[in-house]
């Protein structure tokens, strides 16, 4: 087990704790072999200067919490169970994977995805999955034990993004607001984009989990695919905020401050970080809803709403139909399909700088973290679509969020940044304290992972006792660091 380590800022107000190791040898068998070129067997030293260069290059993503870290390198994926019993200590492995279809295809995105469970009994690592985006196009989910439950090819570019977004809760009733679902968003290297709806994603994975499912047939998803009007062939980040706010009082308030009608009026909205040309990012948006592909999951994904036995007993014969529902021309779209243009509705001219990643902050508060070519970390408000707060002195940074319940205040939300060059982490707060909460010196070689907060599933309406509840609740975000060589470090402040 590794030695525990701890770094605290100089206020107190933020530690970064190394309670974690990945052991040599399970980097080994993510990355390969250790000998050289001229098949020698490399030293020590040798060896660790070799896999601290794999590791840098490598994916990460964690599930809720940080119990299961997913890594990626080249084709080949690894799911990691950390910190059992006491959240610390080496990783232990649970599965190795490699599906690459063609020599040359690599996983070029990673999402660690946590299933909703209605026995607690049952949840662990048989309610997490790996999500994985290949440099073809394809987007495979594995089980937690490394099995092929789907793969499909939305588009034939390399997947570069994997998030789930999740509508906010009516807090008056606990349900999700009217017309909206869960959705899984793939974002593709051109700015293509496929929104996976999310009911019918998670009825056919706990389909596919419990063996339900008849592969004759195969699970198909409802899905919708948004092309935005650019002039780039290229983009380095997309993400999907979204439709407007349906109710009246903010949608009058929206009108009075946000810069732009159509983003108030809108049904689906996107913030678009191109690659190429004058723009540092824009905002896309349409009220014209996208053609969505027509599967057998498509109706089923309805009655998953409400998630019962019976539910999954009557989608069962839904998904054996699919095959027949293809032959009979309702198929879903040709992967080829350029998807529905989404034409720009503001952007942001300020060259030469170009935004490089977008973090969302969790639902609720409808921000995200924009890094940029400039040094730049761009705070934006979504719903107003303006930027609210700009953090300076950060090039090569990378951006998360972190919640933070005090005993005598309300949960606050902070922007994490770890300026890789500088090789300190720092924590912002925002609104009236928008400012520099703690600093910590950690060094260099780390990667900032953000962990999600809900599980696929969690906004469904669950029956107890004769009364409806959202499945889940929205935990606190949470952010960890992986090191180059192995090492893992939570976050707090």
């Amino acid at each position: 087990m590794s030695a525990r380590q701890q770094f605290v800022a100089k206020n107190g107000r933020a530690q970064v704790s190394v309670d974690g190791q990945i052991p040599v040898s399970l980097q080994q068998l993510l990355f390969g072999n250790d000998d050289s070129d001229d098949g020698k067997q490399l030293d020590a030293d040798r060896l660790a200067e070799r896999y601290q260069a794999c590791m840098k290059k490598a994916i990460c993503a964690m599930s809720i919490g940080g119990r299961y870290v997913a890594l990626a390198y080249e084709s080949r994926f690894m799911l990691l169970e950390w910190g059992q019993a006491d959240g610390r200590g080496d990783c232990q492995l649970v599965s190795l994977g490699n599906d690459a279809a063609m020599a040359d295809e690599a996983i070029t995105a990673l999402y660690c995805m946590d299933i909703y469970t209605p026995q607690p009994q049952r949840r662990g690592a048989g309610s997490v999955c790996v999500v994985a985006g290949y440099s073809s196009g394809y987007m495979r989910v594995f089980s937690a034990h490394g099995h092929l439950l789907t793969a499909h090819q939305f588009h034939p570019q390399p997947l570069i993004r994997i998030r789930l977004r999740m509508p906010l809760p009516d807090t008056s009733r606990q349900r999700m607001t009217a017309g909206e679902s869960e959705e899984m968003n793939l974002t593709f290297q051109d700015g293509t984009m496929a929104s996976v709806d999310g009911r019918s994603l998670y009825l056919a994975l706990r389909l596919c989990l419990s063996e339900a499912a008849d592969d004759s047939a195969g699970p198909m998803f409802q899905y919708k695919k948004w092309a935005f009007d650019l002039h780039t062939p290229r983009v380095s980040d997309a993400v999907s905020f979204g439709p407007a706010m349906r109710d009246p009082l903010a949608q009058l308030a929206k009108h009075e401050h946000t810069s732009s009608p159509h983003v108030a009026e809108a049904t689906a909205r996107f913030l678009v970080a191109p690659y190429h040309g004058d723009a540092a990012f824009g905002v896309f948006a349409t009220s014209e809803d996208a053609a969505a592909a027509v599967s057998a999951v498509a109706v089923a994904g309805k009655m998953a709403a409400r998630v019962t036995g019976a539910v999954l007993s009557m989608a069962k014969s839904y998904f054996r139909r699919s095959t027949a529902l293809s032959e009979s021309g309702q198929s879903t779209p040709s992967r080829t399909d350029a998807g529905t243009r989404v034409p720009c509705v503001m952007a942001v001219r300020d060259s030469p700088r170009k935004v490089l990643s977008i973090a969302l902050s969790p639902e609720s508060y409808a921000l995200a973290a924009l890094t940029d070519s400039l040094g730049r970390v761009m705070v934006v408000d979504l719903e107003s679509c303006e930027v609210v707060d700009m953090l300076k002195g950060l090039r090569g940074s990378q951006c998360a969020w972190m919640e933070s319940t005090e005993s005598d205040k309300e949960q606050c939300v902070f922007v994490v940044v770890y300026a890789a060059r500088r090789g300190v982490v720092e924590v912002y707060g925002l609104g009236a304290e928008g400012q520099l909460q703690a600093s910590v010196s950690v060094g260099q070689g780390w990667t900032l992972v953000q962990g999600p907060t809900q599980p696929l599933g969690g906004s469904l309406v669950v029956e107890t006792a004769g009364s409806e509840r959202r499945a889940t609740q929205p935990v606190p975000a949470t952010c960890v660091l992986l090191g180059n060589n192995g090492r893992i470090a939570r976050i707090s402040a």
